[in-house]
């Protein structure tokens, strides 16, 4: 693709050098431009030749010494990627197979591109990356990347995937980290499948891999009421998630005395769904899997308590409304509670049961619009309505049923916000 420069930030290189909004990128250092994964690579030479087309047609040549830190100070079109590759795998647990019909079309797109595994921290499966374009990866040392393993046993993955060609997953780990490349690492657990056994050797055979193998997230799979003519599977109940916490705690006590790290880490799901408590704040160590649920509560909590002793005791509302899903709620209910001494004002904490998904989607940014309409409609709402933004999609204020926020504030009559879903954003919002 070309790389169409749509940016350029003012007093930078890139401005000094008389690049414009428009011209192209061909070639830096003699080496054709891809996409924006080679050209990042070469900003950082110390030397630039870069082979511009301009919007007329015409071809320049610019000649750029800088230091290694600098960048040029431009952005591109459709951020330097352009069309992002699909996903060819078929999973038995694929969230996107499981969506009602009727969404907007983006939604049911399959990106599994390894490119947007490292600009935006995407989990990958490494299915569809023909060998030219793995060493690509390889020669531009690219890291950190996100991997969905699933298992380490090929056949199984295959199966899972769906897939009919052997991905080489073990023999592509390896060449990552013999060139420097570090990788995290993700397991969706399904019920019968790379649980038990299989799941005790996944772990065997990635922590091999560490440092470069940097963790591993379990997640456990999600099912929602949409599952019509797909592989027929089990929720995680509270045994099979009580066992993979045992699996994963005897694995941490084993690698956190001989390799230093606790390595492989657990969903709160799991917990939630085991009814036994979370680890200790420091179990997570650097939260690196956050994304994938590891740690959120823990770390939320241990938040808001730091957070309010650096507020005052004032706050400019009387009465406010929280909206979460179940798994989240008796969690959030505690530490409502806290800002409710601290504060003196009334805080209304409402679980919203999913329907649009099914009521076995428990996760609060998974809610929907009219879900937390037809719920709290007729509850006593207070002076404003605040809203994890893990609910809205598409960087915009819109859920996953295309409800708008504002939308869901004029049908409630209450002003709706959005917050930051971190402790210290949840505190500071009770005193703006």
């Amino acid at each position: 693709m070309a790389l169409t420069v749509d940016l350029i930030l003012s007093d930078s290189i890139a401005e000094k050098n008389n690049i414009e909004i428009g011209d192209t990128i061909i070639s830096v250092n003699g080496v054709e431009m891809k996409d924006f994964i080679d050209y990042i690579y070469f900003e950082s030479s110390p030397v630039m030749d870069i082979l511009l087309r301009k919007r007329d047609g015409t071809e320049r040549k610019i000649h750029i010494k800088k230091d290694e830190t600098e960048t040029l100070g431009m952005a591109f079109e459709k951020d330097g990627i352009g069309l992002y590759q699909p996903c060819v795998n078929k999973c038995i647990f694929c969230f996107i197979d499981q969506l009602p019909k009727g969404m907007r079309d983006t939604l049911y797109f399959k990106d599994d591109d390894w490119r947007l595994s490292f600009v935006m921290g995407n989990y990958v499966t490494l299915t569809n990356v023909p060998e030219r374009e793995f060493r690509r990866i390889l020669e531009r040392k690219v890291s950190p990347l996100y991997i969905s393993v699933h298992t380490t046993d090929e056949e199984l993955r295959c199966r899972m995937l769906q897939q009919h060609v052997n991905s080489n997953l073990m023999e592509r780990l390896e060449a990552l980290s013999d060139a420097g490349i570090n990788y995290y690492c993700q397991a969706v657990i399904v019920k019968g499948y790379n649980d038990g056994k299989v799941l005790d050797k996944t772990i065997e055979d990635l922590s091999r891999f560490y440092p470069h193998a940097q963790s591993l997230a379990l997640v456990p799979v999600g099912l929602t009421k949409h599952r019509e003519g797909l592989t027929e599977l089990e929720m995680i109940d509270s045994d099979t998630a009580r066992e993979v916490i045992e699996i994963t705690e005897r694995w941490q006590k084993k690698l956190l005395k001989e390799k230093g790290t606790r390595f492989v880490f657990c969903a709160d799901e799991f917990y939630i769904r085991a009814g036994v408590p979370f680890p200790d704040y420091e179990n997570y160590e650097d939260y690196s899997q956050l994304e994938d649920g590891v740690g959120m509560v823990t770390l939320f909590t241990t938040e808001v308590r730091e957070a309010l002793s650096e507020f005052g005791d004032t706050s400019p509302y009387k009465k406010v409304t929280l909206v979460t899903g179940k798994d989240f709620y008796p969690y959030l209910v505690e530490c409502a509670g806290l800002c409710e001494k601290q504060f003196n004002i009334k805080i209304n904490v409402y679980p919203v049961i999913n329907h649009f998904f099914g009521e076995t989607i428990t996760v609060t940014g998974l809610l929907t619009g009219q879900d937390i309409y037809e719920q709290i409609k007729d509850k006593d709402l207070g002076d404003c309505i605040f809203l994890s933004n893990t609910m809205l999609r598409d960087r915009k204020d819109v859920f996953l049923d295309d409800m708008t926020l504002d939308e869901l504030q004029d049908k409630l009559k209450v002003r709706c916000k959005s917050i930051d879903p971190d402790g210290y954003s949840f505190v500071e919002e009770f005193t703006k």
